[in-house]
């Protein structure tokens, strides 16, 4: 894992080996959480809901997950201003908290891209 920073401010979350156990891996105040769940075989998690609370978000942030292929990405600042190009590949994880994102399919691709919700259409281009 590595924390993708710009000017200080952390803007992105690249994965691509999960570390033993649950593993939070955003702060708590984040829209989007993260945690990473890598346990052996036999381990029991145990079943649980989440209480219906009602939360309100300011900031859109997405989550890339790249089942098959190769991209690549290029990671904007809040300030609009390309600063890292990134390539994921087949199992790679790219979670955008801050700022905006450019993908280029490099190969024939299969991504599944998360975000908080309810969809509003707001996309602004760079």
């Amino acid at each position: 894992m590595s924390d993708i920073l710009y000017k200080n401010k952390l803007v992105a979350i690249f994965l691509n080996r999960l570390p033993g156990g649950s593993i939070p891996q955003t702060e708590g105040k984040e829209p989007l959480q993260l945690v990473t769940l890598k346990h052996p075989k036999g381990k029991y998690l145990v079943a649980h809901a989440h209480k219906p609370t009602k939360r309100q978000t300011e900031k859109m942030q997405e989550c890339l997950i790249v089942k098959k292929g190769k991209i690549k990405a290029d990671l904007y600042g809040p300030d609009k201003k390309m600063f890292k190009k990134v390539i994921m590949k087949t199992g790679d994880l790219l979670l955008v908290l801050n700022g905006g994102i450019g993908i280029h399919i490099l190969e024939d691709a299969e991504i599944l891209e998360l975000k908080n919700g309810p969809f509003v259409e707001d996309k602004i281009l760079i």
